[in-house]
């Protein structure tokens, strides 16, 4: 067949596809296939869930309130979601939440501190220096502040902020005391305007009225240091004079 011009005019042929492309092709497919399935395969499921950093919050409580919904996929999860839903708890006060492959997640906890547990008409309550509640439990199973005793709250929740005089003053005095010796307080009791400490050794400090209470944290560190690094039989500490008195026992 020849155009108008005079030219042949000769329909284009189809070139036949490679064997070596073709089995190229196949094979990137087969791959793809079975990379897609390694991938939502049962070894990428979500089996075990690490948690770094907390000492006031049990690793169960973190678990309860990240949520993971159960057999995730590591890859799937949304771990922004499982931030945010920790970032709400008042007690955390920062959190990251990384995959560590093939089937770990690891959340890291900076924990705002708690200072006391309070009575209160549901059950305990636990506070920050700013008497901020942080959480609210029906039962205790583990004291790890000291408790305050004498005095409770009857209509407090989680995020209000107390303002019992007599509770502020605890918390002030609390607040000016090092890890180490918070640790070892177990409760302060409040009775006619005046404080009372005791160790986990039954040791009575007493703190008296709410006054110089930074000072009076300085000294009940130094006391305890003393006692703890001479192990020494102490009865009741008394700072209500110029100098402590140490009562020793009999």
């Amino acid at each position: 067949m020849r155009d108008p011009e005079g030219l042949e005019y000769r329909p284009h042929e189809r070139q036949p596809v490679p064997k070596r492309m073709f089995s190229g092709v196949l094979m990137l497919l087969v791959l793809l296939i079975a990379g897609f399935l390694f991938l939502n395969s049962s070894f990428f499921t979500v089996t075990s869930i690490v948690a770094q950093g907390n000492k006031y919050m049990s690793s169960d409580e973190i678990y309860a309130v990240a949520s993971l919904p159960q057999h995730s996929n590591i890859f799937r999860l949304n771990v922004g979601d499982v931030k945010e839903r920790l970032s709400r708890d008042l007690r955390v006060a920062q959190v990251s939440v990384s995959r560590q492959f093939p089937n770990t997640i690891v959340i890291n906890i900076t924990e705002r501190k708690p200072l006391a547990y309070i009575a209160s008409s549901y059950g305990f309550v636990e506070l920050d220096k700013q008497g901020v509640v942080l959480a609210a439990y029906k039962n205790i199973k583990k004291i790890r502040v000291p408790m305050i005793t004498g005095v409770r709250l009857d209509a407090a929740y989680v995020s209000d902020q107390i303002n019992n005089q007599a509770v502020l003053y605890v918390l002030s005095y609390l607040a000016n005391l090092d890890e180490e010796t918070l640790d070892q307080l177990s409760e302060i009791n409040v009775a006619d305007g005046k404080l009372n400490a005791y160790t986990n050794n039954s040791i009575q400090i007493r703190i008296g009225a709410v006054d110089k209470l930074m000072e009076k944290a300085k000294l009940t560190q130094d006391m305890l240091k003393e006692i703890k690094e001479h192990n020494l039989a102490v009865d009741y500490v008394d700072l209500n004079y110029s100098s402590p008195i140490i009562k020793f026992k009999q």
